[in-house]
């Protein structure tokens, strides 16, 4: 608001009055004899209040209301006479004045109508200036909207699309007519997962969506989401995926080769010489060793086709409610007889409360068996100690298996398919142990040095 108020009156003296009347407000005051000289302060400055006399050297005061309308949109235009009739009332609040005003003009009257008249006229400007601040505010959202690399769209209380940008229409060939007021519910669903976004041309395209709700006039909130087009990013995905697995299978069938020739080289081998000491006629004690290594290389190919099967055709868990003490006891007393063979003393520690795990209790011991068995064969040639010990920490249950072997170096791929340091190893049973675990939503970790090797199993309490 400006603060200043026009007088337009050709009389001097009342000009000179009205001036000093309206100061007291503290507002600025400017005076015009005529409509010409009204029209050219009119258009140097804005004015809150024009206090205009109906007759005027130049015409007829009633003419100026328009013309200072159309400059100043906001000011507020009193119209003072001497000479008040119903018509001229009339005619006056059709050409937009905002009041009359009769000579002679009380001082006490005459503040009230210019007060309430600037009071007008400064809620009128900023009526204004928030419509044009709400214009800028709606351009920018507008900007930002169009112009972001990404779908954005809007849902009205009733599910009803409000909000198309300029993404949506190059990606879907749907322009913003044809979808504002259909229903979009189904487009962006209730949650992140990906959703089909059909496209006028034929087919659809795979499109994650943020969702943001703001509370609207009734219950329903209104919906707000942003969209990415995951379309490309799911086929390199699933293309991704079948190459790995493509992968896995082909190292899993070299790998199985492999130790399938050697057996199969050895009893091959071994049937050569069975059949030429037949053919000499030999009796039983030479040709026995041979049977027994036959059978020995059968027997190898056996285990490594049932690891082999065990690892690429997991079966599935039958969860239940495992004691870990009597487990670890039944497992130490199972290979028992291979330690003694080996020379190795297996100790189970005692714990200071009974612990029980959530998993399948067949399961688990397999993977006790496998660690147990890997640390006897690593101590068979000077035998050591083997310990099984368990205790709880936090919210979990973990599980050692602990020697004083040999040991190997940590950065080794011990838990990959078909590594192995063993001479007759399958190179699976510490995968499959691993894997197992992992189904279990547990952890197999290894710590190993020289004088110790400790595998740690991690589950959750059952």
């Amino acid at each position: 608001m400006t603060g200043a108020v026009l007088i337009v009156d050709d009389d001097d003296a009342l000009s000179e009055n009205l001036a000093e009347i309206i100061a007291t407000l503290g507002v600025k005051t400017e005076v015009a004899r005529d409509r010409k000289s009204a029209l050219v302060l009119a258009e140097k400055q804005d004015f809150d209040v024009a206090l205009i006399d109906v007759r005027l050297p130049d015409g007829d005061g009633m003419s100026l209301l328009a013309s200072l309308r159309d400059r100043s949109p906001f000011t507020q235009l009193v119209l003072v006479t001497g000479n008040a009739t119903l018509e001229g009332a009339i005619a006056a609040v059709r050409g937009g004045a905002f009041a009359y005003v009769l000579k002679p003009v009380s001082p006490s009257d005459l503040l009230e109508t210019v007060r309430r008249a600037r009071d007008r006229s400064a809620l009128l400007q900023e009526s204004n200036r928030l419509r044009l601040e709400l214009e800028r505010s709606e351009h920018r959202h507008r900007d930002l909207v169009e112009s972001i690399p990404a779908f954005v769209l809007a849902l009205d209380e009733g599910g009803r699309i409000t909000t198309w940008n300029r993404q949506l229409e190059q990606v879907t060939g749907y322009a913003r007519g044809e979808m504002l007021g259909v229903d979009g519910t189904a487009l962006v669903g209730v949650d992140e997962s990906p959703r089909a976004l059909p496209l006028k041309s034929g087919g659809t395209r795979e499109v994650r969506w943020r969702r943001a709700e703001i509370p609207g006039a009734g219950a329903t909130p209104i919906v707000y989401a942003v969209g990415i087009d995951v379309t490309d990013e799911r086929e390199m995905l699933r293309r991704t995926l079948r190459a790995e697995r493509l992968a896995a299978v082909g190292t899993m069938a070299a790998g199985l080769a492999h130790e399938i020739r050697n057996p199969l080289n050895s009893a091959s081998l071994q049937l050569t010489l069975l059949e030429r000491r037949l053919g000499r006629g030999d009796g039983p004690e030479t040709t026995s060793p041979i049977i027994h290594i036959i059978k020995s290389e059968i027997d190898r190919l056996e285990r490594l086709l049932r690891d082999f099967l065990a690892f690429s055709r997991p079966r599935p868990l039958e969860v239940q409610s495992v004691e870990v003490g009597p487990l670890m006891r039944a497992v130490a007393e199972l290979i028992g007889p291979e330690a003694e063979s080996a020379h190795v003393e297996v100790d189970v520690e005692k714990m200071p409360a009974a612990l029980s795990v959530g998993g399948d209790p067949e399961r688990l011991r397999q993977v006790l068996i496998n660690l147990t068995r890997n640390a006897i064969e690593a101590m068979q040639e000077h035998g050591g100690r083997l310990t099984l010990r368990a205790r709880r920490v936090g919210d979990l249950v973990e599980i050692e298996v602990e020697d004083n072997g040999p040991g190997f170096a940590e950065e080794l791929p011990v838990f990959d398919a078909f590594f192995t340091t063993k001479v007759q190893g399958t190179g699976l049973g510490l995968s499959l142990a691993y894997r197992i675990i992992a189904d279990h939503g547990g952890v197999l970790q290894v710590q190993s040095r020289p004088g110790k090797t400790c595998f740690t199993i991690a589950l959750t309490i059952g």
